[in-house]
């Protein structure tokens, strides 16, 4: 499994909204991709989205997925995102718990 974690900023007035595209056309987006697994949408002090996916050759596929960047330009253009966004792919090797990993992307 392939960890993918996507860092934002929310404009905190528009939260609510957020949450309604994460919920609505990010989720739907995810469900249409090869090798998705599963998403967690988080608020830490920024936004982030967690997804898994079942191998890289999956997450590299996301990447030029017409579904995804149209998704993409959506959320950029609605203005709800505020600065820069990072990803990261992840490769894992073992772990406990989810609660564990979200401990770890709040104090990063």
């Amino acid at each position: 499994m392939i960890p993918r974690i996507w860092r934002t900023q929310v404009d905190p007035a528009r939260i609510a909204e957020y949450e309604t595209f994460a919920n609505t056309k990010s989720l739907s987006m995810f469900k249409q991709q090869r090798g998705f697994l599963g998403v967690v949408f988080m608020h830490t002090p920024k936004g982030v989205t967690l997804s898994i996916w079942e191998d890289r050759a999956a997450v590299e596929a996301l990447a030029t997925s017409e579904t995804y960047q149209a998704t993409v330009r959506d959320i950029l253009v609605s203005g709800l995102l505020k600065g820069e966004q990072t990803t990261g792919v992840f490769e894992m090797f073992g772990g406990a718990a989810l609660s564990t990993f979200l401990e770890f992307l709040n104090h990063e």
